[in-house]
């Protein structure tokens, strides 16, 4: 082989050898990351000295949360609720079931966008509540505000989360 054929082949040589073609890595974000927060068991006995409540929330899968929610008087369960968080059409939505209201259909409501530390969830049709807001603080608790207006007079409900 003459020296030209050579220097030819050589750079040929080193560029068919290199290194295989990685893959590009994939960024997947989780939708319901900033919400999994909500994850454990959660007990508020402090807003009110006749009753206690309380929430427990579970990952079902990447794209689901079920929870539950009831509270105690008396040694009486005297509300339950189911709760749901979900993908619908790219957006986050909390989802509520009581059996003795909305002829025990779920209610939808949107996940708005907030800070790092705030869950907030609106449906402007619902009767009460339009909005369920839940509030981070530095020590983990949970501060809940569900607020709407009921029959034409504003109403709010407020619950303190921690960690059971």
């Amino acid at each position: 082989m003459s020296k030209r054929g050579f220097l030819i082949l050589l750079p040929l040589s080193f560029w068919a050898c290199g290194s295989p073609e990685r893959p590009t890595a994939t960024v997947t974000t989780d939708p319901l990351g900033k919400y999994r927060t909500l994850i454990g068991e959660w007990v508020d006995s402090t807003s009110s000295p006749h009753y206690t409540s309380y929430e427990r929330w579970t990952a079902e899968g990447d794209t689901a949360m079920q929870g539950f929610g009831h509270v105690i008087a008396n040694g009486d369960t005297v509300f339950i609720e189911d709760l749901r968080l979900s993908m619908v059409n790219d957006r986050v939505v909390y989802s509520a079931r009581v059996g003795t209201q909305n002829n025990g259909n779920w209610v939808p409501f949107t996940a708005e966008t907030t800070g790092a530390d705030t869950l907030m969830f609106e449906n402007s049709e619902h009767d009460f509540p339009q909005c369920i807001t839940y509030i981070r603080d530095r020590t983990g608790t949970w501060n809940v505000r569900v607020t709407g207006t009921e029959l034409g007079k504003d109403r709010s409900e407020e619950f303190t989360f921690r960690p059971r």
